[in-house]
């Protein structure tokens, strides 16, 4: 065996004893430090690590049980062997409780079992050592495993950060495509921007809100609004202009497709894939006399049913519908009486109210279609005045006087017309 790694500590004031032990243990190849001085033994101690001490117990400088317990103190991680005599034994039991030795030999000595308790030591000093280099190693890698997760948590809060960023980005992506289609299907169906597309936007937010749709829900209502006539863009100009009413029923059935190719093209964007389901609701009517599917009542969600209900006044308010423009107040009564079988009317309802609470801060229009008999002074146009050449007239929002409404009427004689003119109900 080789325990060159290893040392031991004699302390016995007869150098007899210690040269025979060290014969003994010579075999092992351990260090072996010897000692007729208790005190001198303290100070090897000092000044270098010993895995075991032997001591003996009767020695004139101090006996083994008080050496024993300074070395219990101060080196506590040395093991600690008595040998003594049979006559000994109070004083052993000493050395035992003050010096909390791990075995004891009796004099005179058995050589192998002093090769044996020695050998046993050794190998627990070893096990001691590889305790406490695990220990220290398991506290390096906590340190480092406690940076690791330190740097772990900066670099999750880092990607974290960058995934956030990415997805509003994305999300700002989603909404500028829906932005782009949204204003160049308004340009392929001849509709300028304006304020009044802001009002009809807010005003379909507000009815959303009073029907109790927010969040997530409400945003995919929003772009279902926004792209609801993109199916339109591959449409001919005629069958774009031409109001509903007048087109050939087999206009009608072409024209009946454009909720399906609005969803095909909502489908090529999968945030979009809701959105696209709502526009594709959003021309069935509840009694079913609604495209393409003629579902009825309790088969369309109630966002589709809003959408209804706000395309369907735009488009009559827009001239779209019948060859005529209607006023928002015979829009509204259109939905309620005229139609009324197919409209959602708890919505047709709330649509009534936004348009009258909107109309009394600016925020919406709430016109009605007069003749130029009744025109007063004071009235507001609500819309441009237009000739049925396409002549602009007067413009929305001009305030009428007694001058302008006496050129209305002399321009409506002069041309041989009759204007429909629309002026606000709130001024």
């Amino acid at each position: 065996m080789d325990y060159s790694s290893n040392s031991i500590l004699l302390v016995d004031d007869e150098p007899s004893v210690l040269n025979a032990i060290t014969r003994l243990l010579r075999p092992l190849r351990c260090q072996i430090l010897s000692s007729v001085s208790p005190i001198k033994a303290l100070e090897i101690l000092e000044e270098q690590r010993v895995d075991i001490v032997i001591s003996d117990m009767r020695m004139p400088e101090m006996g083994g049980e008080c050496f024993l317990e300074l070395v219990a103190k101060k080196f506590p991680d040395t093991e600690r062997i008595v040998m003594t005599g049979y006559s000994d034994a109070q004083a052993t039991i000493d050395a035992i409780n003050k010096g909390k030795i791990s075995r004891f030999l009796l004099k005179p000595w058995n050589d192998e079992q002093v090769k044996s308790v020695v050998t046993k030591g050794f190998e627990l000093a070893a096990l001691k050592l590889e305790n406490q280099r695990l220990q220290d190693e398991t506290v390096e890698k906590n340190i480092q495993l406690e940076k690791l997760n330190q740097s772990l948590e900066a670099k999750v809060q880092e990607r974290t950060l960058q995934i956030k960023e990415a997805n509003s980005q994305l999300k700002g992506s989603y909404r500028s495509v829906v932005r782009m289609f949204s204003t160049l299907t308004a340009r392929r169906l001849g509709v300028k921007a304006s304020s009044l597309n802001l009002q009809l936007n807010q005003l379909l937010v507000g009815i959303s809100k009073k029907a109790g749709i927010e969040g997530k829900e409400l945003k995919q209502l929003y772009y279902a609004w926004q792209l609801r006539n993109i199916g339109k863009l591959s449409f001919s100009d005629e069958l774009i202009v031409t109001p509903y009413l007048q087109l050939t029923p087999k206009q009608q059935r072409q024209f009946h497709a454009h909720p399906l190719l609005a969803q095909a093209a909502c489908m090529m964007v999968k945030p979009l894939y809701s959105s696209g389901k709502l526009i594709l609701q959003s021309k069935e009517y509840l009694d079913g006399s609604g495209y393409p599917r003629g579902l009825k009542e309790g088969q369309t969600e109630l966002r589709a049913q809003i959408i209804c209900v706000m395309n369907d006044y735009v488009e009559l308010i827009n001239g779209l519908y019948d060859e005529r423009h209607y006023s928002t107040g015979e829009a509204i009564s259109y939905l309620q009486t005229t139609a009324s079988e197919r409209y959602n009317q708890s919505v047709v309802t709330i649509l009534k109210e936004m348009v009258d609470l909107l109309a009394k801060t600016g925020e919406s229009i709430s016109d009605q279609r007069v003749s130029s008999v009744d025109l007063k002074i004071g009235m507001k146009l609500t819309r441009d005045l237009i000739s049925e050449t396409g002549i602009l007239l007067l413009s929305v929002d001009q305030v009428l006087d007694e001058i302008t409404i006496e050129r209305i009427r002399e321009m409506e004689f002069n041309l041989s017309e009759t204007f429909s003119i629309y002026v606000s109900t709130h001024n």
